[in-house]
């Protein structure tokens, strides 16, 4: 395994899905040694699909990575005992079950800092515990949903949940995040504590810069498709490019800062210098009042290139703009398999993959990346090398299905 800062550092892994597993994933990416607790003979929920029952799924390879598995039935006493046994030797444990589920199986907050009074307890879930919601399910649109982030996006006639799951990812990154302070808080003052973070907090928190229109008018900001929310001022908008597929387009974007020539730039560059004596032209508002004009004005030249031509040509010219890139052009383009953006990892059962790795580059964090375990993988080394149990205990343990 590579060795990073967190290197050292035990977790106890209790998450599924999505949200759970981002964040053990990335502590385990800076070095973390991450046993994730699976359901005997099953593992978690996410392994499997309806369609291939029997075959790790593309989702749960890519949000597992370089952790161990280890069985656990944890609805059994058996089970429960085997976890807090590990607690003594673990420094944090991550759980984002359904509300009151972990202490409903004795593994809550009180009940693990009886066992480890040093650990770090963390807990994702939808709602805050003292929120009037608390206790009803959430996944990832209902938190982008109910904490302001799908009010935000969309038309003006009809708000859109995002394409990508930012409340699981974002609320696991942060949950990280919020992991590596409390060890720093731990290795200086020598103590655990409690983290509880709700996926609508993060939420609301990330759209923290829309509180400013809602000041300056006294209304909630408005939908503006692909426009600026904070102003109307043009350009500001998506373009179509050629060949013209699903994602062929370039955004553009002239800064309404004063002193910005990107307009002036955007009008030499497209060959239209006239509009700068244009008077609906003159500013970033009056530019927003006739951006119908001015929208068909660029789509011209924006068609006659693909979004890669358009995005080259502008950026160069110091005009902000920026290709329609999907997953697909991610995956496929070198450059990003040669910064490490996206690596390449040999599943067992799925082949050679190529997925995304760690986002932050530090230069004390060296990565060998591993595809997501195999269930009960790490049952050996965890139960019998790190508890000391020995192989006829091992075997009961599998007999009764505890393991």
């Amino acid at each position: 395994m590579g060795v990073g800062p967190l290197t050292g550092v035990k977790i106890i892994d209790l998450t599924q899905f999505e949200s759970g597993t981002v964040c053990t994933e990335t502590l385990a990416w800076m070095g973390a040694e991450v046993w994730k607790v699976e359901r005997p003979l099953t593992g978690e929920l996410g392994r499997h699909s309806v369609v291939k029952p029997d075959i790790d799924t593309y989702g749960f390879a890519i949000l597992n990575m370089n952790k161990k598995s280890i069985t656990c039935n944890l609805k059994s006493p058996e089970g429960v005992q085997l976890i807090y046994k590990l607690l003594s030797k673990a420094d944090v444990i991550v759980e984002n079950m359904g509300p009151g589920s972990i202490e409903r199986l004795g593994l809550g907050y009180e009940k693990c800092r009886e066992i480890n009074n040093k650990i770090i307890f963390a807990s994702i879930k939808g709602f805050s515990k003292t929120s009037p919601y608390a206790d009803y399910p959430a996944f990832d649109p209902i938190a982008t949903h109910t904490g302001g982030f799908v009010a935000l996006t969309g038309t003006p006639e009809m708000p859109m949940k995002a394409g990508v799951s930012v409340a699981d990812s974002g609320t696991g990154i942060a949950c990280a995040m919020s992991i590596c302070a409390a060890l720093h808080q731990k290795a200086v003052q020598g103590i655990g504590q409690r983290i509880d973070i709700a996926m609508q907090d993060f939420i609301i928190g990330l759209c923290r810069s829309s509180w400013e229109p809602y000041y300056n008018t006294g209304e909630p900001p408005r939908r503006v498709g692909n426009g600026m929310p904070l102003e109307d001022v043009a350009p500001a908008g998506t373009y179509p490019c050629k060949p013209f597929g699903l994602n062929d387009y370039v955004h553009i974007y002239c800064s309404r800062a004063p002193g910005s020539k990107n307009f002036d730039d955007l009008c030499r560059i497209i060959g239209r210098l006239d509009l700068l004596a244009d008077d609906r032209f003159a500013t970033p508002q009056s530019r927003f009042i006739y951006r119908d004009i001015l929208d068909d004005i660029i789509t011209q030249w924006t068609s006659q290139r693909t979004k890669y031509e358009a995005m080259d040509t502008l950026a160069k010219a110091d005009i902000p703009a920026g290709a329609v890139l999907d997953i697909g052009d991610i995956t496929n383009d070198p450059h990003y398999m040669a910064e490490g953006m996206i690596i390449e990892v040999d599943h067992p059962q799925l082949g050679k993959l190529k997925v995304p790795g760690f986002a932050p580059r530090m230069s004390e964090n060296k990565i060998e990346y591993t595809s997501s375990p195999e269930l009960g993988g790490g049952n050996e080394e965890v139960y019998h090398d790190i508890l000391g149990l020995t192989d006829d205990e091992l075997t009961e343990l599998r007999i009764k299905r505890v393991i």
